[in-house]
């Protein structure tokens, strides 16, 4: 019985050809290597218990300052970045998301975390894509108004350039938490 005649080397070699040229020729593509951010963050599990207080206590600071509109994230393209929500919203329910993933219960209306966002940008002229927050965290004892702790973090995420303005959001303001629960200091007051 004869074997059966394997393809030409070339028609082989034509047919990876075929699959991986427009992979090598499109930029976006390759972001995604390496850069998922999802795939990035390892899940953080904490115990313990707060609140977190209501997106009018997470200040957007450069909307306060007038700088720029309370839904819209500084960029670096043409476009604005305009969210249908304010940002202090969306970072505030993110946070508590977050954290609830993380493992605290956010239930414990006596210690109460609140927060500033001092910087949130992207900078998308290139892929990927890199996002920036700097924010303030505080807990204060909601009983005596006394600051329990108190932190600034700031965190870069990369993102592929074309990645939904949501799905990067969460994952640079849930990389903001995972520094946050990284703090001994913030552990200690929420245990």
């Amino acid at each position: 019985m004869a074997a059966a005649a394997s393809p030409p080397r070339s028609a082989i070699l034509k047919r990876c050809g075929t699959v991986l040229l427009p992979l090598m020729l499109s930029a976006c593509s390759w972001s995604w290597f390496g850069l998922n951010s999802s795939a990035q963050h390892t899940r953080t599990h904490a115990t313990g218990s707060l609140s977190v207080a209501p997106a009018r206590d997470f200040l957007y600071l450069p909307a306060r300052d007038g700088r720029i509109s309370p839904n819209r994230i500084e960029n670096t393209a043409m476009t604005g970045l305009v969210l249908k929500d304010d940002i202090s919203q969306v970072v505030r329910n993110s946070v508590a998301n977050s954290l609830r993933v993380a493992g605290l219960r956010i239930d414990n209306n006596r210690r109460v975390l609140s927060g500033s966002i001092e910087t949130f940008t992207v900078d998308d002229i290139r892929s990927p894509a890199l996002w920036t927050l700097k924010m303030r965290y505080v807990v204060i004892d909601a009983g005596t108004q006394k600051v329990l702790f108190s932190t600034t973090r700031t965190v870069k995420q990369k993102s592929p350039k074309f990645t939904s303005n949501t799905i990067a959001i969460e994952d640079t303001v849930k990389l903001s938490v995972q520094t946050l629960l990284g703090d001994p200091g913030f552990i200690e007051v929420v245990n």
